[in-house]
């Protein structure tokens, strides 16, 4: 493995991704996703988890003591206090130092440079702005869709989640069979995202269809996707954008989209940021919430006893969600760039390395709770114990305050509507999903109360 490291500021501009050929970002996807499989087939762990479903999330991770380096070249982490540490350090970020454009290394010889740290570049990315950017959107988004002022936007949701509800079909509400992910989930998260919003009804129809294929940017960053799903999910990235851009061209609004314009006003920086923080909201937002919601349940249908108690009391919904950031989190992995030298656990990390903090693994770090695999949503809350990111360190304020709304909605909604609910098959995950591990497909029975 190389010692060294090509910057990608020493390196020549990539083009962008939609001028790569075929050929060319094929041949590229097919040697990252091979290192993966070669590295985690011999042991590593970290490989192992982009490559498969790990046998535990943080078992092998903590027995490998605080910080571990990948065969793959990155600096991987499960234990909870470094990755708070790192995770709180403003000498990491998502991005290259000193680069500019996407974070994209299909014309780079993998063999030689040894990037997998951006594994598939994504267009326009928002997902991987500097620190500055970070900032900016944080600042606009705060004041209406911050952790104090998301909850105004409650009874906008439950609307939407309620008539998602009353809409199952009557073929599903007659044998009482459906799918918790397509018929429940996914419209209802994409409909209280449209009402909190302010989308109109032709843009919230398309974005159903958008989501599944632009939800998989989360994973795309560390795991490659097919060829084909690579562009797919390219396209309904770049139309979610065109969409939010007729949105916002629209104008003000009694909704959280105008709200957000209201609070750029005339300042031109603070709108050029507004696509960039509507497609944060939509797509990041919307992906998270829909695997929150369907891990809670999931969790809860598992734990019969913990389910009761949301039954009796759908107000405890909000414990249901915070138990299952921590011990099935929407974002399992984060991936971090050193901008300067540092030293994390005793090891000196040179400049412009890759480094990944295992999420799931650090939360159930058995420092931190008594009994750390179980899921209990009556567990108290660590005094001084923060619920690492749910999207990453940069993006927490923007998008995590929306998931949780939207994901307590949800839940609080199908206990009270679907209190019979039980699964009835087999539960199937997306593909390549290391990050997410997005649910695809979770049958279900349970008529309506």
């Amino acid at each position: 493995m190389p010692t060294t490291t090509t910057t990608a500021a020493q390196a020549a501009p990539a083009p962008a991704a939609a001028d790569v050929t075929d050929s060319v970002l094929g041949r590229h996807l097919l040697t990252v996703r091979g290192f993966h499989f070669v590295f985690g087939a011999l042991g590593d762990p970290y490989a192992r988890r982009l490559s498969s479903e790990p046998e535990a999330p943080g078992a092998p991770l903590h027995e490998q003591g605080p910080l571990l380096r990948s065969s793959l070249g990155a600096w991987v982490t499960g234990d909870a206090d470094t990755a708070a540490a790192l995770l709180s350090d403003a000498r990491l970020g998502v991005r290259h130092p000193g680069s500019a454009g996407e974070q994209s290394h299909v014309h780079d010889n993998v063999w030689e440079t040894w990037r997998t740290c951006h594994a598939t570049p994504l267009p326009e990315d928002p997902f991987a702005l500097p620190a500055a950017g970070h900032a900016r959107l944080a600042g606009l988004v705060r004041p209406v869709l911050g952790p104090v002022s998301c909850p105004a936007w409650t009874v906008d949701a439950e609307r939407a989640v309620h008539r998602v509800l009353d809409g199952l079909g009557p073929a599903s509400a007659a044998s009482g069979s459906f799918d918790l992910v397509a018929d429940v989930v996914r419209p209802a998260v994409t409909g209280s995202l449209a009402a909190v919003l302010g989308l109109p009804g032709p843009v919230r129809q398309e974005l159903d269809g958008l989501l599944a294929h632009a939800g998989r940017a989360l994973d795309a960053t560390l795991c490659p996707q097919r060829l084909p799903d690579t562009r797919a999910m390219n396209a309904a990235l770049a139309r979610v954008r065109h969409l939010l851009d007729g949105v916002l061209a629209a104008g003000p609004s009694a909704d959280a989209t105008g709200a957000l314009l209201a609070v750029a006003g005339d300042d031109e920086q603070a709108r050029a940021a507004l696509p960039g923080a509507c497609t944060l909201l939509t797509v990041a937002a919307g992906e998270l919430a829909a695997v929150t919601v369907t891990n809670a349940l999931l969790a809860l249908l598992d734990h019969p006893d913990q389910w009761a108690l949301l039954r009796a009391d759908p107000e405890r919904a909000p414990d249901a969600v915070e138990e299952t950031l921590r011990w099935a989190p929407p974002v399992r992995m984060h991936s971090l760039i050193t901008q300067e030298p540092l030293t994390v656990a005793g090891q000196d990390l040179p400049a412009d390395h890759h480094v990944v903090v295992v999420v799931d693994a650090a939360h159930r770090d058995p420092r931190l709770h008594e009994d750390p695999e179980r899921f209990d949503i009556t567990r108290p809350r660590r005094s001084g114990f923060r619920l690492l990111p749910t999207a990453g360190a940069g993006y927490d304020e923007v998008v995590a305050p929306l998931v949780r709304l939207q994901s307590a909605v949800v839940l609080r909604a199908v206990a009270d509507r679907l209190p019979r609910l039980r699964l009835a098959g087999e539960v199937l995950r997306r593909a390549r999903s290391p990050i997410t591990r997005a649910p695809l497909s979770v049958p279900c029975t349970g008529d309506r109360a």
